[in-house]
């Protein structure tokens, strides 16, 4: 085997590759209202006649001095007859199909399937499973928006600030209640198609354990069992209170004020009290 050889499946897929382009096969997306233009490639001799056709349809065609155009290309086509290049302005859905050209009475082999969509809405995130909280074991959140006339969509998630994760054709994402999710605070979606791409605002993870979570009855139920436990401990706490302060005035109110006095001085000075006889013996 020389040198030369195992370059060889390479080369011949580098010219599929590029003949493939040439031949304009895969579809040419256009943003609905913007133009469409379609050129091809260089010709070799000086261009005399030009004819477009879409799907077997006349769209242009320049046979002599005049370009004529045809149905709904009036007044919104143009034909640079120096190049054979086709634009048609303020693009619609109808304008997509297969359009080839014929240049000096010769067909080319280029064919360009055209497809005009529309650019995508501004979606938003919405939750799927209710309740879902930071209780729940897994929830289903779905990027919402009017996917009309902008197929092919491909769907994207972002968590927080972080990078957006791969395109997937599903619009929905299931999240897991473990410790990855929990720290996660905002969540958002994007929608693409071929001509544009629009992102959600972020919605708050309802798992995230940091933040108010999605509402739930389980949640609501167990917030009111603690008030009223913490109500409960605080009557309690008050009732001991005003016990005790009940039980002190009650000892102070068995001795007078005057016999309270009377004693402490007698103790204090050595003398015996009134109710005391002088020997220390009783009467």
């Amino acid at each position: 085997m020389d040198g030369h050889s195992s370059s060889g499946p390479v080369t011949v897929l580098l010219l599929a590759a590029l003949t493939s382009f040439a031949l304009g096969q895969g579809p040419v997306y256009v943003e609905e209202g913007k133009p469409l233009v379609l050129t091809p490639p260089k010709h070799g001799t000086a261009i005399k006649s030009v004819v477009w056709q879409i799907n077997g349809n006349l769209v242009a065609e320049w046979l002599s001095n005049n370009v004529v155009f045809y149905r709904s290309f009036i007044g919104r086509t143009e034909l640079d007859k120096s190049t054979a290049q086709l634009t048609v302005n303020n693009s619609m859905q109808s304008d997509g199909g297969d359009y080839k050209v014929e240049i000096n009475n010769e067909l080319q082999s280029q064919v360009y399937t055209v497809k005009v969509i529309k650019k995508v809405p501004k979606p938003w995130v919405e939750v799927r499973t209710t309740p879902c909280d930071h209780t729940s074991t897994k929830c289903t959140l779905t990027c919402e928006g009017d996917p009309a006339g902008t197929q092919p969509l491909t769907y994207s998630w972002r968590k927080d600030s972080g990078e957006w994760g791969p395109e997937q054709q599903s619009n929905d994402l299931i999240i897991s209640n473990d410790t990855e999710t929990k720290r996660v605070k905002l969540i958002s979606c994007r929608m693409k198609n071929p001509v544009s791409k629009e992102e959600s605002d972020p919605l708050h993870n309802p798992m995230y354990l940091g933040g108010a979570g999605y509402f739930s009855p389980n949640g609501l139920a167990a917030g009111i069992s603690f008030s009223v436990f913490a109500v409960a401990l605080v009557g309690v706490g008050v009732w001991k209170r005003e016990a005790i302060k009940e039980k002190i005035c009650a000892g102070s109110e068995t001795e007078s004020p005057e016999e309270v006095g009377s004693s402490a001085l007698n103790e204090r000075d050595g003398s015996p009290s009134v109710n005391q006889p002088l020997n220390g013996k009783p009467n």
